[in-house]
C-alpha cells in the first residue's frame, strides 16, 4: 500500500531533525480506497500522542502524492528480530516479552479509549496488529504503528467487510462480525506467540484453513504447547487471550498488560532487559559469531532464571575472574620455580654421591616412554595448562623431553636427600582405572512389545532421544516405558510416554492442528 523513506526535516539554522516520510505506492494513486485509507491513518495519528504510539507530524500532497510527515523511529520490526532470532535459535526470555506485550497493551489502550476534540469516544480498533507492525527502539520500547485500516466512528464501511493480515485476525474478525478492542488483544496475543515459539500461529495462509483452525480454538491449544520450563506463567495469560469466544479473553488491553506486568520480577528494570535484548539481536544482525554475542551484551542462549527473566553477567564479575585467573598463574610459576630449585639440589646431591662413592659419573639415561628426545640446542616447550581458575580436575602435563634416570644410577645422598613432592608429575607410574564393561541383558524371547507411532502431518520419530525414522514408526520394543517426541516439519513438537508390554500392540498418532490424539 505504501513506502516508509528516511528523510530530514529542514528548519532554521541547519537543524534538520530526522523524520519517516510516508507514500502511497504509484499503483494505488488513483485508488479512492487507499487514499480514504491514508488520510483515515493521518488524521487518527494527529489526534493520539502516547510514547508507545508512532506520532504523526505532518500531512500534505505534492501534485496528486499524498504523504504523511511521522516520527522517525530507529530500531527494528518485531518481523526482523523474530527471523534473527530464528536463524541463531536465540530463546526471547519471557521478561522480554512480557514487557514487550506490556508496553503494545499500553499503546492500544489508549487508541482504545482515545476521543476527539469534543470528548467523544473513537472507539478505535487497530486491526492489524502483526510482527511487522511493531517497532523495538534500542532504548527497549516498543511502538505500534499503522492505523490505516482502523476501525472507528470517524469511517464508515460496509458491514461484514473482514479487514487485517490472514493468521493474526481474532476468529470475530475473520468472519466479517462486530469486533472491539479485545480482537486487538487476540492479534497481539498471536504476536507474542510468534515471539516465544519463533514461528507464526498459522502456517497455512489459506484463508478457508485458517478460519477452520480459528473455529476449532487451535490458538488457545498452541499456546498451551510452549516449552512450560520457560514460559510456564506467560502460557496460562496467552491462553485466556487467544480464547475463541471475545467474552472469555481480557476484556481490554489494560487488563492484558496487567497480566503480563504481573509476569516481570521487577517492572521498574524489565525494559533494561529488553534493551539488552535489542542489543544481542543487533549482534545477530551483522553476523557476529555466538560466541561474541555472549561475550558483548547478552548470552546465547539466555539463562532464564526461574521467574523466567534474562541472566546476565555482570562485568565486574569477569575482571575479577580474570584477576583471579592472573593470580592463579603467578601462584603456578612460583611452584614450578620452587620445583625445579628443588630438583637441582636433588641432583647436585646426586653427583656428589656418585664421586664420593666411585660410580660411573656418566650413567646411561633413559628417556620417558612416550617422549621424544630434544634437538641438541632446542628449547623445550611446556604445554599449556589448565584453562583457567574454572577448569578443575585437570593436571598439568611434564614437560617434554623430561628424563628420568636408571635404577643403577640412581644413589641415595648422605647429607643432601631429594625432596620430591608426591604429586610432582612425570614420576611413577599412571595406571589406568580398570574398566569393566557390562553386556547389555539379554532379550527374552517374548518380552517384545510393538509400537506404531505416526502423525497427521509430516513428522520426525525420536523414541528415548534417538532419530528413529519419519512417520510412521513401526518398531518393535522390550518391554518397558518409552520417551517419545514427535517434531513436525515446522517445528512443532509432542512429546509422550508409551508403556511397551510383551506381545502388545500400542498404537499413538497425534494430529498436530487439532491439537488431539487420532
Amino acid at each position: 500500500m505504501a513506502l516508509v523513506y528516511e528523510a530530514r526535516r529542514e528548519s532554521l539554522e541547519g537543524v534538520s531533525p530526522r523524520v519517516a516520510v510516508k507514500i502511497i505506492l504509484p499503483e494505488h494513486r488513483s485508488s479512492d480506497t487507499f487514499r480514504e485509507l491514508f488520510i483515515n491513518e493521518a488524521r487518527l495519528g494527529a489526534s493520539m500522542h502516547h510514547q508507545n504510539l508512532v506520532q504523526i507530524q505532518d500531512f500534505d500532497c505534492e501534485g496528486d502524492t499524498y504523504f504523511l510527515v511521522m516520527e522517525y523511529v530507529e530500531g527494528l520490526t518485531l518481523r526482523k528480530a523474530i527471523a534473527l532470532c530464528e536463524r541463531a535459535a536465540f530463546t526471547i526470555p519471557m521478561g522480554v516479552i512480557a514487557e514487550i506485550g506490556r508496553q503494545a497493551c499500553d499503546g492500544l489502550h489508549f487508541a482504545h479509549t482515545a476521543t476527539d476534540e469534543g470528548g467523544r469516544p473513537l472507539k478505535l480498533v487497530h486491526r492489524d496488529i502483526k510482527p511487522s507492525n511493531l517497532i523495538l527502539s534500542p532504548h527497549g520500547v516498543v511502538k505500534v504503528l499503522d492505523f490505516g485500516i482502523s476501525k472507528g466512528v470517524l469511517r464508515e464501511e460496509r458491514r461484514g467487510s473482514v479487514k487485517g493480515t490472514w493468521g493474526y485476525m481474532a476468529p470475530e474478525q475473520a468472519v466479517g462480525a462486530d469486533i472491539g478492542p479485545v480482537a486487538d488483544v487476540f492479534g497481539l496475543a498471536t504476536v507474542l506467540f510468534e515471539l516465544a515459539a519463533l514461528r507464526p500461529m498459522f502456517l497455512d495462509h489459506k484463508k478457508e484453513e485458517i478460519r477452520r483452525l480459528l473455529k476449532d480454538d487451535h490458538a488457545a491449544r498452541m499456546a498451551a504447547t510452549l516449552d512450560g520450563a520457560v514460559y510456564g506463567p506467560l502460557i496460562g495469560v496467552l491462553v485466556r487471550a487467544l480464547q475463541r469466544d471475545p467474552s472469555a479473553r481480557f476484556g481490554s488491553a489494560e487488563g492484558f498488560g496487567r497480566a503480563l506486568s504481573a509476569l516481570l520480577p521487577d517492572p521498574i528494570t524489565a525494559r533494561d532487559e529488553v534493551v539488552r535484548f535489542f542489543q544481542a539481536v543487533e549482534e545477530l544482525e551483522k553476523g557476529l559469531p555466538i560466541s561474541t554475542i555472549s561475550d558483548a551484551r547478552a548470552p546465547h542462549p539466555p539463562r532464564i532464571s526461574q521467574e523466567g527473566s534474562l541472566v546476565v553477567q555482570p562485568r565486574a564479575r569477569r575482571t575479577m575472574g580474570g584477576i583471579v585467573t592472573f593470580l592463579a598463574g603467578i601462584a603456578l610459576s612460583l611452584a614450578v620455580l620452587t620445583a625445579i630449585t628443588l630438583v637441582s639440589v636433588a641432583f647436585l646431591g646426586k653427583v656428589v654421591s656418585a664421586a664420593m662413592t666411585d660410580v660411573d659419573p656418566d650413567p646411561q639415561i633413559d628417556i620417558v616412554a612416550g617422549t621424544p628426545p630434544a634437538p641438541e640446542g632446542a628449547a623445550l616447550d611446556e604445554p599449556p595448562g589448565p584453562a583457567g581458575i574454572d577448569a578443575p580436575g585437570e593436571e598439568r602435563p611434564p614437560p617434554t623431553g623430561r628424563r628420568k634416570p636408571t635404577p643403577s644410577s640412581v644413589v641415595q645422598p648422605v647429607e643432601a636427600p631429594p625432596v620430591q613432592p608426591e604429586s610432582e608429575p612425570g614420576h611413577g607410574e599412571i595406571v589406568p582405572p580398570e574398566v569393566i564393561v557390562e553386556a547389555p541383558p539379554p532379550v527374552v524371547e517374548g518380552s517384545i512389545g510393538q509400537v506404531v507411532i505416526d502423525a497427521k502431518q509430516p513428522a520426525e520419530v525420536y523414541i528415548g532421544g534417538q532419530f528413529i525414522d519419519t512417520a510412521p514408526v513401526r518398531k518393535g520394543l522390550p518391554a518397558g516405558s518409552y520417551d517419545v517426541s514427535l517434531v513436525a516439519a515446522d517445528g512443532r513438537r509432542r512429546t509422550f510416554q508409551i508403556e511397551v508390554t510383551p506381545d502388545k500392540r500400542v498404537k499413538k498418532v497425534w494430529d498436530f492442528d487439532r491439537m488431539e490424539w487420532r
